[in-house]
């Protein structure tokens, strides 16, 4: 019988991860020792006793096996919390493709002190709006009715709630919240971006107190190993934050809520390139708890899942009493130019802010593009400024944090300052074209000099707290407009704000991406749902170039069915995701010649192992040069793999793990949200 060892890890901390120790699994211990199991093991020269976690079992010794020593006891059947985060690891290490380190970097909190004055900027950035508890409508109270049930019986489901923006699918989530509570549950509530951080916690302590924490991205360490750590000693019941909340160690977790699940934010860009829509599942699935994705706009993926009974779907259809749907039209541009309106603003959209400001009512502009102008160029010689480590055009800033009339690399970082002459041609005929967020905001200040506005993007957010700072100013009435990119279309709710514009619909459609449509949908359906939340009748104003474009004709009749079955078709004609699944490889170095020979090597290498295997309905696609061939310095080329299922995709993507040249970096992404 062969003989069986076990990776241990000593210490549960970041840097101890990289220090793993080999023990010999002795015929007593072989049934009982996984992944994840808490071991008792003779650590050092006095064979001290010490507790350790496995982190992998292998026949292959790492060296003598005659110095190998053994595994002494089991001291516990179960697993504990910090097991089952590593057996969560282990799934993310073959799931996603990455190293074993990776993934436990990413699921185990990290040691840390907190600093005294951390819960200071929890306090002075939550809002001051007063959240009602509101009385569930009939089809609230029947699904947070059937959870109930479900989870009387034992059973655990996953269950798909779409609900139309304003719906309250956020009440749903409070209500099952609180039946794992009464179970002696905890739950933990993703949401996809930092800024819906606080409103959502101001919401949910009007319902559990203090026994809520939150974390995110912008938390230094020891503050977000301080919320674990109350999560982990039962000091908290509910834990809100963006992805990286998803590995709470709660020691009973029975339900995870996944608001606005179709949102891109919940893929990471970084290895491991894990999906928290599946972390999540995986996890309910190890922890016997339930998950409740919602969204107005749900992914095609979770909607196809919930059509082959995958997913339980629930549905709202109905906004609560006394909330109007909102009235949204649809302006085409062209014909603005056609009649002479050569501004950003539509004469539709321009009455209707007039018509708020007069009421003293809010409202929102979104345009999905920061800066004030998209790019500069020379108008004697045609050449755009382009960035000198990345194959794209700077973008004029009016202002950022370092200095005023700036142009800056979206990619990687890079600043100049504006030149007054073209670096080419010398000619003084350069300037800025298109629009960003900058650029907006001006143009109605001119338009309305006594309005007060709020800008929110990337820009504005960047220092910790500023995003939750102007959210904060805007919920207390402060300024009668907030402009921004995508992150103020998600998840908000102002019961004042009584319009919504949407300056350039068409720009998400432009991308080199087979979720364009999907995104834009998503983004304009969104935005229109921040209107007319409260009693006020609301009001939308979408500004295309594609008015008859299916997403945006969709979006403006709030019919997502429509928009799915149109979607759905163009993926199967296509095969993309969910249809196929697809990888994405991606070579990236310095030299451009050494990344597209290997990329041609690597390709061959694929379609060839291809043949062998027999994967007759596998594609492999590429090479090619990205959509942006160079970022800081670094050229990319990318390959495609399409098949029906995972089993190809994972033999071809562990042959990519045997693969390499001096010089270049390959990087993989399953099912990316967005391509190359």
């Amino acid at each position: 019988m062969s003989q069986t060892y076990a990776d241990i890890i000593i210490d549960i901390s970041h840097s101890a991860i990289d220090r793993v120790f080999q023990y010999r699994i002795g015929d007593a211990w072989k049934e009982q020792v996984q992944v994840g199991s808490l071991v008792t093991v003779p650590f050092g020269k006095g064979n001290a006793h010490r507790h350790g976690y496995v982190i992998g079992i292998t026949q292959t010794p790492s060296y003598e096996p005659d110095k190998i020593k053994e595994i002494v006891d089991v001291p516990q059947k179960g697993l504990p919390i910090e097991g089952k985060l590593i057996q969560l690891a282990a799934w993310m290490r073959e799931t996603y493709g990455t190293t074993m380190n990776q993934a436990l970097q990413t699921v185990m909190p990290v040691k840390q002190t907190v600093r005294k004055t951390a819960q200071k900027v929890e306090e002075t950035t939550l809002p001051d709006t007063n959240w009602e508890f509101v009385t569930l409508n009939d089809e609230q109270q029947a699904l947070v009715d059937a959870f109930a049930e479900d989870i009387q019986a034992g059973e655990r489901h996953t269950y798909l709630l779409h609900g139309v923006t304003g719906s309250g699918k956020t009440e749903v989530y409070i209500q099952c919240i609180k039946e794992v509570i009464r179970e002696g549950g905890q739950a933990i509530v993703l949401i996809p971006e930092i800024s819906l951080t606080y409103q959502t916690l101001a919401r949910f302590r009007k319902h559990f107190g203090t026994r809520v924490a939150f974390v995110n991205s912008k938390q230094s360490k020891g503050e977000k190993y301080e919320q674990f750590r109350k999560a982990k000693e039962g000091k908290v019941d509910v834990v809100i934050g963006p992805r990286s909340a998803l590995f709470t160690p709660f020691p009973n977790l029975k339900l995870l809520v996944m608001d606005e699940e179709h949102d891109p934010a919940f893929k990471s860009d970084q290895a491991p390139r894990y999906h928290a829509r599946d972390v999540a599942i995986k996890r309910a699935e190890l922890e016997e708890a339930s998950v409740i994705l919602g969204s107005a706009t749900p992914s095609i993926e979770s909607y196809a899942r919930a059509e082959a009974g995958q997913y339980r779907l629930w549905e709202l259809k109905e906004r609560p009493d006394g909330v109007q749907a909102q009235k949204i039209e649809v302006v085409d541009l062209r014909e603005e130019l056609r009649r002479g309106n050569r501004s950003i603003i539509s004469r539709s959209l321009y009455e209707k802010i007039q018509e708020r400001i007069e009421r003293k009512e809010q409202m929102m502009l979104f345009i999905n593009r920061r800066g004030f102008n998209s790019f500069v160029s020379c108008r004697a010689c045609g050449e755009a400024i382009k960035c000198p480590r990345c194959d794209v055009a700077l973008t004029y800033h009016q202002q950022t944090i370092q200095a005023q009339r700036q142009l800056v690399c979206h990619y990687c970082g890079y600043t100049t300052a504006m030149p007054k002459q073209c670096p080419s041609c010398k000619s003084n005929m350069i300037a800025g074209f298109g629009t960003g967020t900058e650029k907006v905001e001006e143009e109605i200040k001119k338009l309305f000099p006594a309005i007060k506005t709020l800008r929110m993007d990337r820009d504005t957010t960047m220092r910790k707290d500023a995003g939750a700072r102007i959210l904060k100013q805007f919920a207390e009435g402060k300024a009668d407009m907030l402009i921004g990119t995508q992150m103020i279309v998600k998840g908000h709710d102002y019961s004042n704000v009584t319009l919504v514009g949407v300056i350039l619909a068409d720009l998400s459609l432009y991308a080199n991406d087979y979720r364009a449509g999907e995104r834009t949908f998503d983004l304009l359906t969104q935005a229109a749902g921040r209107a007319g939340r409260g009693e006020k009748e609301g009001a939308v104003v979408i500004q295309t170039y594609q008015p008859e474009h299916y997403a945006i004709a969709a979006a403006a009749s709030q019919d997502y069915k429509a928009f799915y079955e149109m979607e759905m078709a163009y993926r199967r004609m296509l095969r993309y995701p969910p249809v196929y699944d697809m990888l994405q490889i991606l070579l990236t170095g310095e030299s451009k010649g050494k990344v597209e020979s290997y990329a041609g090597i690597l390709c061959r290498d694929l379609k060839e192992k291809t043949k062998t295997l027999q994967y007759t309905q596998t594609r492999i696609i590429g090479p090619g040069e990205a959509a942006i061939g160079k970022i800081n310095d670094e050229y990319r080329y990318v390959i495609y793999i399409k098949a029906p299922g995972l089993g190809a995709i994972t033999t071809l993507r562990d042959y990519i793990d045997t693969c390499g040249c001096e010089g270049v970096t390959i990087s993989v992404d399953m099912n990316p949200m967005t391509v190359c």
